[in-house]
């Protein structure tokens, strides 16, 4: 079972009160939305944690899609003035129009207060508005009447599979408010029937929809910086860095047993924002990427299987995807050993040596999870006397350093076959084990030597030296290779 120490809380955070939710709730029921944000940011606090409904209202308004142009404003007259009234010479004067649909406004309001929040408030307190798989409601009774358009619309969030299917482009519809009906025919305030409907674009009718909407990067951007915060307090425990709070975002297996390894949909958004043209977007990419290799690092995660996904989708990419998503590994000891092994993977599969798609541990090889506080095989070699004890353990198992000989065979054995992307990852393999030696205590004699004599330079020079199109990637090792040698 995945763990969330509350040692995790720097402070105890308080419920807002009554009071103060109502103000914000009343400007929501009358579709005041910027009103209400302003005075939810008002009662930001650390030492007050937002209402789960309230933030998943902020989530549905910062989701809701704007209007297909900026001429178009969907409103709806709720007083409309009646034909069998007034006089027929006099002006009528109408009553303001007002819409229920959030505002682009709205929504770029709802969308820095939920940044504003993850820097202000626990992660844990605001985990709560977000879906989570394949988990029973366990959350408490939240008091809302779903009284406002917004309220009941947003609990499409709750309901969501995971946190990674409210991004996807369509998710939030805009809304269609039919003429407002009165409840038993009494006027109520902020009671109104009202009928939703999806707009469909004829031009989408048949298209694939973004992984992440247009309009949905900033809570994407939200996303990560709140995984990245846990992450930041969870190490401070002494435990793997990871986020705990996006292990539970990953579906358990359906069988009640085992271990995660269902990562479709997060690595749909990296490489999707790999494949951005702006370098922000491709930031997240790299971020999200760094935060699911923290996980799978993890006893609760199937890191084969996840080498296995990440692998699968680098065989398929074009070479300029390859190149950019090598690159932007961070330069961190778990994060390189990782694309180290990605690595080694992508080669050892394009010399034929690939495994079938569908490789999955055995059952019984997970024997580590079946009894707690007895020690497992001697492959994994630990004692499941702590989470903290029980993660780092697995993340020095699950990958370590190669001898220098596998990366010397990997480097220069192609099976007759050569490619952009192959040269790309080979590049890469060169530069993350180096980096791992140059931090490595004590370093690999075998390597330095090689260096060190002019083996290694030949090498590069032999691999790369034969395409034109890798003539700046064999310039660049061999100044690399030089440097390596002197230090």
């Amino acid at each position: 079972m995945v763990s969330h120490s509350s040692s995790h809380q720097d402070h105890q955070e308080c419920e807002m009160t009554r009071n103060q939710r109502g103000l914000v709730e009343t400007c929501f029921e009358e579709s005041q939305y910027e009103s209400g944000i302003a005075v939810l940011e008002q009662l930001r606090s650390q030492n007050f944690k937002p209402p789960v409904s309230l933030v998943r209202q902020l989530f549905y308004i910062a989701l809701y899609p704007p209007p297909p142009s900026l001429d178009h404003v969907e409103e709806r007259d709720l007083n409309p003035a009646s034909p069998s009234k007034g006089s027929p010479t006099k002006p009528k004067h109408l009553a303001p129009k007002m819409t229920f649909a959030p505002s682009v406004n709205a929504s770029e309001a709802a969308q820095r207060l939920l940044l504003s929040f993850v820097r202000t408030n626990t992660p844990t307190s605001l985990f709560q508005a977000l879906p989570q798989p394949r988990r029973s409601n366990e959350l408490l009774f939240e008091g809302d009447d779903h009284d406002s358009v917004v309220a009941k619309e947003s609990l499409c969030i709750k309901d969501a599979k995971h946190c990674w299917a409210i991004l996807r482009e369509g998710f939030v519809p805009r809304i269609k408010i039919s003429q407002p009906s009165l409840i038993s025919g009494k006027k109520k305030r902020g009671k109104l029937i009202t009928d939703t409907e999806e707009y469909v674009e004829e031009n989408r009718s048949n298209s694939v929809l973004a992984p992440v909407a247009e309009y949905a990067w900033l809570v994407l951007q939200w996303l990560v910086e709140l995984f990245q915060r846990d992450e930041s307090l969870t190490s401070r425990d002494g435990s793997v860095k990871h986020s705990p709070l996006l292990l539970l975002q990953i579906p358990p297996p359906r069988s009640g047993t085992g271990l995660r390894w269902e990562v479709d949909a997060p690595l749909d958004i990296v490489f999707y924002c790999v494949s951005q043209g702006q370098p922000q977007r491709r930031q997240l990419g790299f971020e999200l990427m760094a935060l699911l290799i923290g996980i799978c690092l993890t006893a609760e995660f199937d890191f084969n299987m996840f080498l296995e996904q990440v692998t699968s989708r680098l065989r398929s990419a074009s070479p300029e995807i390859v190149q950019t998503f090598m690159s932007g590994f961070h330069l961190s000891h778990s994060v390189q050993l990782f694309k180290l092994a990605l690595c080694r993977k992508f080669l050892s599969d394009e010399s034929g040596g690939r495994n079938p798609p569908s490789r999955r541990p055995k059952p019984q090889a997970r024997a580590v999870r079946a009894a707690r506080g007895i020690a497992p095989v001697r492959e994994v070699n630990l004692s499941i006397s702590s989470a903290d004890d029980l993660s780092a353990s697995f993340s020095a198992t699950k990958i370590s350093m190669p001898p220098t000989g596998d990366i010397v065979h990997l480097l220069t054995g192609s099976n007759g076959r050569t490619s952009p992307a192959i040269l790309t990852v080979k590049k890469e393999l060169l530069v993350s084990y180096a980096y791992l030696q140059q931090i490595a205590e004590p370093r690999d004699v075998e390597w330095q030597q090689l260096a060190i004599d002019g083996r290694l330079e030949e090498q590069v020079n032999s691999v790369f030296g034969e395409e034109s199109y890798a003539q700046q990637d064999r310039e660049a090792l061999i100044s690399l290779v030089r440097v390596w040698a002197m230090n």
